[in-house]
Order: structure tokens, then C-alpha cells, then sequence
């Protein structure tokens, strides 16, 4: 778990400067403090900070888009959950497209976004307004529904996205971009499950035609570059470690793919090289992606081959994790009967 310093979440003299100014009505004021005091805190609103989201909640729906409009112009670092803060609950009426477009910006900053009223209303201003969604609000979009059970409110904008792949990741924008290997994505994200379907298997002789395993290593070799889209960091662990849910989606598909079909000299070194990605630890974390992997390692067992058993005895010695040394070493002698 990362250290927060108390002093970034413990202003007392700052949060009574707040309240002094939100009594005064001097909103020029206010808003540079606000913007200096995300600054200080990290954007970061809990215990005093709580205080102060408690204080501006109170306020009209028009002083508070005010105010999101003043510290937009004024915020010399990212201020999305400020923004935010400011401008929950501001409904149609109020909102205007060049606040909408700041809080836009910041949503694209999130992993998840908490209220789904509020996220279709800003996927409808930017819809209206520009005839399309950005694809930061687009990725976010998808995450949250990746976590919520209330999906279907947000299907209707996502099922009209032409991308298959959220922004954010060198290797998603790279796969997305190649209009050549479009079918090897869908396919990648139609599985769902921790192991290839037999169905699915079968239908995969339909995509990977002429020679696309090269194309596939190349997108998983980009896996560890950094975010083209940073998110916003929270205090237990940095999201920018790890991977996006709903982009891993696919690159577990592309797993099965490569383990379900004939071996390229190349596949267990770029399945290898996934495997210790994933598998490091991020702090207050765990592994990068679990899921991924998993799915690296049961891709290498399916593998028959000297390469994939050398990748797997390579993570065996790399790791000390009790459930990842139990998965590489359950997978090890099913290599054999593949």
C-alpha cells in the first residue's frame, strides 16, 4: 500500500478557508483555492477532503458548474476528481458543452466511473455535440461496464462502436488500428472462458489464415509499454500497472488462439515473455493481471514443445508465489498430453 503523508489529507486551516469562501460567495477565490488544494492533496478528497466535497455539495447546481468551468481554467494538474466532485448531480439543464467536455477529459482518467446517470449524460453531450464519443470516455465506458451488473444502460453506445479495443494501451491501439487482423480480435474477445471452447476452437481455422502469428506477437510484445491514456492513481496501487480489464479480454483470447493452433517457433517465447509480465507484482496489488496470467501458462502447457517447457521452468525459478509455482508446475507435465 502506497504512503499518503498525513498532511494530504489533514488541512484544517485550508478546509476553514473553503467554507469561509463558499460563505462569502467570492467564487474566484474559491476556485483557485480549490485548484491549488488538488494540487497539494493529489486530487485525493478523504478525510478533510471529504469535508470540503461535503461543503460543495450543498451549493446550487449553477454555482457548482461554475466553479467547474473557474477551476478548469485555472488547475495546473489534473483535477478530474475535483471535477467530478464538483459537478455531481448537474443534470441536463445546467450543463453546458464546455464543462462537459473538462469533465469528459477527466472520465477518460478513470477506471471505473461511479455514477452511471452521470456517465451517460456526458456520452450524450459528446455524441451531440461532436457526433461521436472520445475514446477515453469510450474505454472507461467499457470498464465500467466490464464491473457493473447494470451494463445494459450503457450497451446502447457501446454496441455502436466501430473500435473492438479500448484506447489507452500501445498494444490495443496498434491491433485495433490493423484493419488486417480484425477478425482475429473479434474472435480473441467471443472467448470467455479460462480455457479455449471446443466450439470456439473449431471456428478459429476460420480466422487464422496465412501468416498471422507474427502479427499477434508483435501486439503482445507492446503489452508492457506505458499508457497511452495515464488513469488516475489511487492510494492503494497504480492502475497504470496494470493491465485494462476489458483489453485482457482479448489478449486472453489471443492466448487461446496461439495454443489452440499449429506452433510457431516464436509462440512460447512471446507467451513466456506475457507470463512474466503479468505475473510481477505490483505494490498493494498482486500480480499485474491474474487472469492473463493464467491464461499464459495454460497457453504453454498446451504447447508441445521443448521451447514452452524451458519458458515454463524459467517462470518456476523467477517466482516465489505459492499459487503461480502450483499453476507452472501443474502445467509442466500436460505439455506431454496435448
Amino acid at each position: 500500500m502506497n504512503q499518503w503523508p498525513p498532511s494530504q489529507d489533514l488541512y484544517p486551516e485550508r478546509l476553514n478557508r473553503v467554507r469561509e469562501l463558499i460563505a462569502a460567495g467570492d467564487d474566484a477565490a474559491l476556485a483557485a483555492e480549490l485548484a491549488d488544494l488538488a494540487v497539494a492533496n493529489g486530487d485525493v478528497w478523504r478525510f478533510d477532503g471529504a469535508q470540503v466535497r461535503l461543503a460543495l455539495e450543498k451549493e446550487p447546481p449553477a454555482r457548482r458548474h461554475a466553479l467547474v468551468l473557474a477551476v478548469g481554467e485555472r488547475a495546473t494538474a489534473p483535477v478530474s476528481e475535483l471535477l467530478r466532485m464538483l459537478a455531481h448531480g448537474i443534470g441536463a439543464d445546467v450543463l453546458t458543452w464546455p464543462a462537459a467536455r473538462l469533465l469528459i477529459d477527466g472520465a477518460g482518467t478513470c477506471n471505473v466511473f461511479p455514477w452511471l446517470d452521470e456517465l451517460t449524460l456526458l456520452a450524450e453531450f459528446a455524441e451531440r455535440e461532436t457526433g461521436a464519443l472520445p475514446p477515453g470516455l469510450v474505454a472507461v465506458m467499457r470498464r465500467t461496464a466490464h464491473f457493473r451488473h447494470d451494463r445494459e444502460r450503457l450497451r446502447p453506445w457501446l454496441d455502436r462502436q466501430t473500435g473492438l479495443l479500448n484506447a489507452g494501451e500501445a498494444w490495443a491501439e496498434t491491433a485495433d488500428a490493423d484493419a488486417a487482423g480484425r477478425a482475429l480480435l473479434t474472435h480473441a474477445l467471443a472467448a470467455t472462458g479460462p480455457r479455449p471452447a471446443a466450439t470456439w476452437t473449431r471456428a478459429a481455422a476460420m480466422v487464422t489464415v496465412g501468416d498471422w502469428k507474427p502479427r499477434v506477437h508483435d501486439w503482445l510484445a507492446r503489452v508492457p509499454s506505458p499508457r497511452t491514456i495515464a488513469l488516475r492513481v489511487n492510494t492503494l496501487y497504480d492502475l497504470n500497472a496494470l493491465l485494462d480489464p476489458y483489453n485482457a479480454q482479448a489478449l486472453r483470447g489471443l492466448l487461446h488462439l496461439l495454443s489452440v493452433t499449429p506452433e510457431h517457433v516464436d509462440d512460447a517465447a512471446v507467451i513466456g515473455g506475457l507470463a512474466a509480465y503479468t505475473m510481477e507484482k505490483v505494490p498493494g496489488h498482486g500480480p499485474r493481471d491474474q487472469m492473463i496470467a493464467n491464461a499464459a501458462i495454460a497457453a504453454l502447457g498446451r504447447l508441445a514443445s521443448d521451447p514452452a517447457r524451458s519458458e515454463l521452468e524459467r517462470l518456476r525459478a523467477a517466482t516465489r508465489q505459492p499459487g503461480m509455482i502450483k499453476r507452472l508446475d501443474a502445467a509442466m507435465p500436460r505439455r506431454h498430453v496435448s
